[in-house]
């Protein structure tokens, strides 16, 4: 307890030492900073989001670079510890080892010191040495039991226990029950057990010879004559796991000199358990844990001794450390194996974190000088930054205007003069600046009646603004005239001194260029206007005129269509007429009832009355159209293509009239083909759904139309045909704008011309087309 107050103690001291020297930083890094320091002052709150990454990113690379320095250093403590501990647990399991020869070794001295086996005196041996060694469990004496001397022991046997003696197998590996042995010809009993308990009892008359699980050991050892050890077992009365070490006993045959019998074989059975227990005042930790294993190759498990839970083991599991270290016993060969679970109880982190701790603190420190000087950085960038600005400014505003400005010492040279300045005197920069202004450009009234002071002398002398006259004219050196208008200003310093003037000079001459183009612009605008007010008259009297001509029009197309019914029905009753007949007259009336609709949607349109609109299909109007244009497709040569929606397209229209659009279309595509050859003519009619639009396309595989021509494709009474009046594609935009739609045409690369039509969808009607 007091050595933990002591400790504790001197960690107080230090780090209030630690505290002082870091307050004592703080101060010098402000005084070194010429900033006045206040106590409470956020320094930190100057660092900017980029310095706070720089910050933590330097902060824990030394973190972890402390904490790996720290790791490898407390992982070499550990591994030493444990390495130091292994040995003990080695050196002490060996001793026990070597314990275990040295008794067997004593037991058969004293055996071969008596001319037959005395059982009294190695009991009295036994229980001498069996309290002092931990680790011995019995010590038992097998006696080698043959064909000529079986009567002769299981007499004596009956003898000594006063009852019927039996030679029994146990069969260790299996059923673990005492079953009546077989007669063979070599048997090894268990004869003597010593300490002789009670619950020994039934192992007496045990064949180890014959159970499979013994008998390789015991052949090895009597071919060998040397120690052996046997593969570890449960005991008989469930004590725990133990092994034997077994040592063949020789007696010399009397009357025959060099010759040997075997008397039987001792066998010390060895606790495993107590074989690797730790001593208590050893020192060791007591979370090791200790194995044996079989000294092959695959060092086999042979017992496994786990240490007892503590108060620390409930800590996580950091690593383990493992080590394996070959005992020296031939007659006992196995392996340690050595384990320890190193916990985080187990690390000495009071250290890392003191350090960790003056880490943080020294970089703390770090980046309050830092953020100071990078404060005086940022505000002298700033005043730079700001003085840069206004140069730039001033630089890029003389560089913009159209205005010359030019800027005169008080000597009368050329101190600056902006690009513009450049341009009127027409000479370069190297040649104008440092020069006397009269060498470079004059300043002179147009037609001046009488002597007048140059503008810039006035300046000089009044030290007053002074504006350019009406019609001033500027002369360079090189003899050219520029008509300018402006004026000089002087340029004063601090105190007031005139020290210079500053000529802003305008050029006049594309300011009367600009006036001369606006005014043709404006004629022709006018010129224009009275063009299409023209054109407006001319519209007014074609309409009319087709007023007239639908009028005339529609009663002999109604009388046309009253022949046909008529002649329709005096041919119905006669039987020979050919049905061609009938189907002509039928096709004549639907064909003048058309050109009657047509003619009525004419006069409506021209009249500007409100067109009844219906719900239609668009994929129905395509059909339509493909059956009227059918004949001139095939007279041509052309292909259509159709490529219709798999949807219906409702649209709210009159079909006469988008009819009379698609047939149109359809019709310049025809002449759009009449010089290709005769394998690409192909016209693609394209309907399809575009959000709430209807779209239907006109492709044809022609030449296109010319990027001039785009613009102007859909004025009234603009034609690209020699005899067309130019009003097809303006009738069409006509009809599809009334019903809210959209014609426009493009060119798609290397396929010719495409004509577009956009309708809103009557969505609400939708349903009843599908």
């Amino acid at each position: 307890m007091n050595s933990w107050k002591v400790y504790c103690l001197g960690f107080i001291a230090e780090v209030r030492h630690f505290c002082k020297n870091a307050r004592q930083i703080f101060y010098a890094a402000h005084i070194i900073q010429n900033v006045e320091y206040t106590p409470g002052t956020d320094v930190l709150s100057k660092f900017k989001c980029g310095e706070w990454l720089l910050f933590g990113a330097v902060w824990f690379a030394c973190v972890l670079l402390v904490a790996i320095q720290w790791g490898v250093g407390e992982y070499r403590r550990l591994q030493d510890g444990f390495e130091l501990a292994a040995h003990q647990a080695y050196a002490g399991v060996a001793r026990r080892l070597d314990q275990n020869e040295s008794v067997l070794s004593a037991i058969d001295a004293l055996l071969l010191s008596r001319e037959s086996f005395d059982a009294g005196a190695v009991g009295a041996f036994s229980r001498e040495m069996l309290p002092r060694y931990q680790q011995l469990y019995a010590i038992q004496f097998l006696r080698n039991v043959t064909t000529e001397n079986r009567s002769a022991f299981l007499a004596e046997m009956e003898l000594r226990f006063g009852e019927t003696f039996y030679i029994r197998d146990f069969d260790m590996a299996g059923k673990r029950s005492w079953q009546p042995a077989p007669a063979r010809p070599q048997s090894l009993v268990v004869s003597m057990i010593e300490p002789d308990l009670p619950s020994s009892s039934p192992v007496y008359g045990y064949d180890m010879l014959g159970d499979g699980y013994f008998a390789p050991v015991l052949k090895r050892a009597l071919a060998s004559g040397q120690r052996v050890s046997s593969r570890p077992f449960e005991l008989y009365d469930g004590g725990g796991r133990a092994y034997m070490l077994l040592q063949p006993l020789y007696r010399g045959v009397a009357g025959e000199v060099g010759r040997k019998r075997l008397s039987g074989m001792v066998a010390l059975v060895v606790f495993c358990d107590r074989l690797l227990q730790l001593p208590a005042d050893g020192g060791l930790s007591g979370s090791l844990d200790l194995a044996l294993l079989s000294r092959d190759g695959e060092h086999e498990l042979l017992y496994e001794r786990v240490h007892r839970v503590g108060e620390h083991d409930w800590w996580p599991v950091v690593t383990r450390l493992e080590v394996r270290l070959p005992l020296n016993s031939e007659a006992q060969p196995f392996v340690l194996g050595v384990g320890q679970d190193i916990r985080i109880s187990d690390l000495a982190l009071f250290p890392l974190l003191l350090r960790e701790l003056m880490l943080t603190l020294l970089l703390a420190a770090g980046g309050l000088i830092y953020s100071q000087r990078m404060a005086l950085r940022r505000q002298r960038s700033l005043a730079d930054e700001e003085l840069f600005l206004q140069s730039e400014r001033a630089s890029v505003t003389l560089n913009a205007i159209h205005d010359g400005v030019v800027i005169l010492r008080q000597d009368r040279c050329i101190e600056m003069a902006n690009p513009m300045a450049l341009s009127l005197v027409d000479m370069p920069a190297e040649e104008v600046l440092g020069q006397p202004c009269h060498e470079v450009f004059r300043l002179l009234g147009e037609l001046a009646s009488e002597f007048s002071e140059d503008p810039i002398s006035e300046c000089f002398r009044t030290g007053l603004p002074v504006e350019l006259s009406e019609r001033m004219q500027l002369t360079t050196a090189r003899g050219k005239v520029h008509f300018v208008e402006g004026g000089v200003a002087p340029l004063l310093s601090r105190d007031g001194a005139l020290i210079g003037v500053v000529c802003a000079l305008r050029d006049m001459g594309p300011l009367r260029q600009r006036t001369a183009e606006a005014l043709e612009a404006s004629e022709s605008r006018v010129k224009e206007h009275l063009e299409k007010l023209s054109h407006v008259a001319r519209l007014h009297t074609m309409g009319e005129m087709a007023s007239g001509i639908a009028h005339e029009l529609n009663q002999p197309l109604t009388a046309i269509s009253n022949y046909c019914q008529a002649a329709m029905q005096m041919l119905e009753g006669v039987d020979e007429t050919p049905p061609q007949v009938h189907s002509a007259l039928k096709l004549a009336v639907a064909q003048a009832g058309r050109a009657g609709e047509i003619i009525k949607r004419l006069r409506a349109l021209v009249s500007k009355r409100a067109i009844e609109t219906r719900l239609v299909d668009v994929n129905q109007v395509v059909g339509n159209c493909m059956f009227l244009a059918e004949y001139d497709l095939k007279e041509r040569g052309i292909e259509v293509v159709q490529l219709l929606s798999g949807y219906s397209i409702p649209v709210m229209a009159d079909s006469i009239q988008l009819e009379q659009v698609v047939l149109n279309l359809l019709s310049n595509a025809m002449d759009a083909l009449k010089d290709e050859p005769p394998l690409k003519r192909h016209v693609i009619v394209h309907t399809r759904r575009e959000g709430k639009k209807g779209i239907l396309e006109v492709r044809d595989t022609g030449r296109g139309i010319t990027p001039d021509l785009l613009e102007v494709l859909f004025h009234p009474f603009f034609s690209t045909k020699p005899h067309g009046m130019g009003l097809g594609l303006s009738i069409c935009q006509t009809i599809v704008e009334q019903y809210g739609g959209l014609i426009s045409a493009e060119n798609i690369p290397a396929s010719g011309a495409c004509f577009r039509i956009e309708l809103p969808l009557a969505l609400q009607a939708e349903r009843q087309l599908i």
